[in-house]
């Protein structure tokens, strides 16, 4: 059995990996690496620097692993950077080494495409109002016509905020609904669409402030020691091709670039372009040390 650690992308939970299951081959067990403040470890304070985080990713992947255990480590977006860190301190504590590490859609360490915010760049609005339609549960709108244009006008009002402001506020009810003080009842699913969505922005704003600091100080970049693959999507607006691509450069061993057709959320829309990729690596792996 070979154990892959899951990392999740910024704002976002570790269960957007649990619909991986019904496609990892039998020998791949799936096992989550949540950050405190998301998901699973919501009621937890959020952490605001890159070494917390990866401080704590070791202690959670610890308590999973048992000696002797095969095992990769995959991180998306925030939680590539993350994950970078993470191999850091497995290899400082003298642990065993993943066989294989997956990054995908990031930049590496040593980038800059999250030393600016999402939100001075309106190019990255569309990729983040798509982000934004996977989180929301059906049932909060009437139709998905409703839930697209609550989208766009939250995600505009956001980039509005911050042109202006130069940073993330919270958006109210009065602002989204033109006539939300005479119908207040009729906007009450809504209303929790919109927390969730100024909670997510929140946390969003954490993620990148994290990634923004730690790529803005100097830091001794490393080349990992494990075979690495890197996923990136054709149509990634947030994370350019040209950008994924200088993984290479903490590359030291083998490197493999595997395109996919998609977007920024090809871990979310494109995870069955990608899982065929991982479950063969697992089976040429078992192969090599049987």
């Amino acid at each position: 059995m070979v154990k892959l650690f899951c990392i999740p992308g910024g704002a976002a939970s570790a269960t957007a990996y649990l619909p991986w299951m019904k496609l990892l081959d039998k020998r791949i067990k799936l096992c989550l690496l949540e950050v405190p403040g998301r998901g699973l470890r919501r009621k937890e304070q959020s952490l605001d620097n890159m070494e917390a985080v990866a401080d704590d990713l070791l202690r959670n992947l610890q308590s999973q692993l048992e000696e002797g255990d095969d095992y990769m480590i995959l991180g998306y977006c925030f939680g590539a950077v993350a994950g970078y860190e993470l191999y850091r301190r497995i290899k400082a504590s003298g642990m065993k080494l993943p066989f294989r590490v997956y990054f995908c859609a990031s930049d590496p360490p040593d980038g800059n495409t999250y030393k600016t915010s999402i939100f001075s760049d309106r190019n990255r609005e569309e990729e983040l109002q798509e982000t934004l339609k996977r989180y929301f549960h059906p049932a909060l709108f009437r139709s998905q016509e409703e839930m697209e244009e609550f989208v766009r006008k939250f995600t505009s009002i956001c980039y509005k905020n911050y042109e202006t402001a130069g940073k993330i506020l919270e958006i109210t009810p009065q602002e989204l609904f033109e006539d939300y003080e005479n119908n207040k009842e009729i906007y009450f699913d809504r209303c929790k669409a919109l927390e969730f969505a100024n909670h997510t922005m929140d946390l969003l704003d954490i993620d990148q402030k994290i990634v923004q600091k730690y790529q803005g100080q100097k830091n001794d970049y490393f080349k990992i020691e494990s075979d690495m693959t890197v996923f990136a999507g054709n149509r990634d607006t947030m994370t350019l091709l040209s950008e994924v691509k200088g993984w290479e450069r903490v590359s030291g061993k083998q490197f493999d670039l595997e395109v996919i057709d998609g977007g920024h959320l090809i871990l979310i829309d494109g995870y069955q372009n990608c899982i065929p990729i991982i479950n063969r690596i697992v089976e040429n792996y078992e192969k090599k040390v049987s």
